[in-house]
């Protein structure tokens, strides 16, 4: 008993689904299908009529024929609904893939506004950074150019320091040297008396 109640409760679960699946399909699919089932119908009855016999001499009768050519009529008809609903979803994908492209197409040059937007901010940042660069390329060779002007003022004066180091150097020699002299001249020699 309770098999049968899960049973149940899942077919119903299956039915549900299955009807709104049904109903999330396409409008235009709908209609297709329903035209297609409609023109099977009409198929089959026309199948039925163009079967019947029913004259006295077990031929087709009047009335069979009339049902016939009605049935056909009705055929030719669904077939001429058919048609036009065909080309209307046809339409429609064309119109549909026609705006698709034209987005895309539009999004495309819209990308590509951006891309051109950002190299010319790129180009013109790379711009900065080559002047400011430049500028700084110049203030190194104006560095360069003063510590060397400040080397040589520097080398000069070391060289004239060490020439009047060794200048006072060679006069300090020399002062000691003719004081050792002086002083051996101011000191008399003690003559041997002999």
């Amino acid at each position: 008993m309770m098999m049968k109640k899960l049973l149940a409760i899942c077919f119903c679960c299956l039915w549900f689904v299955g009807a709104q699946a049904q109903e999330q399909a396409p409008p235009q699919e709908d209609k297709l299908s329903r035209l297609m089932g409609e023109r099977e119908q009409l198929i089959l009855e026309y199948q039925y009529y163009s079967q019947q016999n029913s004259n006295f001499w077990g031929k087709q009768s009047k009335k069979d024929l009339l049902n016939i050519i009605d049935t056909l009529k009705e055929i030719i008809r669904k077939d001429s609904e058919l048609i036009a609903a065909v080309k209307e979803a046809s339409v429609r994908k064309i119109a549909e893939s026609t705006v698709e492209s034209q987005r895309a197409g539009k999004m495309i040059q819209q990308d590509e506004r951006l891309i051109n937007n950002q190299i010319t901010d790129l180009k013109g940042q790379i711009s900065t950074l080559e002047s400011q660069a430049k500028k700084r390329e110049r203030a190194i060779l104006d560095l360069k150019e003063q510590l060397k002007a400040t080397d040589e003022v520097r080398y000069g004066k070391d060289r004239v320091i060490a020439i009047l180091g060794g200048a006072a150097f060679i006069m300090f020699l020399y002062a000691v040297f003719l004081q050792i002299r002086l002083s051996t001249k101011k000191t008399p020699k003690k003559r041997k008396k002999a």
